[in-house]
């Protein structure tokens, strides 16, 4: 799969892989290996900034919506 760039509500801008059964996920020079999509992306937005005005529950929904279609999308 090659690498999805995109940016969190919040701004940041993430990385996301997934090679060799692992997923990878980098955001602002945190760099996360885990076994799910959902779980490196949000080991990788560590306690960062969340979205003004939506708070982290908003920041959550958009990390599973996400991480769903990517999982999907590797098969």
């Amino acid at each position: 799969m090659e690498a999805w760039r995109t940016y969190t509500p919040d701004g940041r801008q993430l990385e996301v892989q997934y090679a060799d059964g692992d997923w990878v996920a980098v955001c602002g020079g945190e760099r996360a290996v885990r076994s799910s999509a959902h779980e490196a992306i949000l080991a990788a937005l560590g306690a960062g900034p969340t979205s003004i005005g939506s708070g982290e529950s908003s920041l959550a929904a958009w990390v599973e919506e996400h991480a769903a279609q990517l999982e999907a999308e590797a098969g």
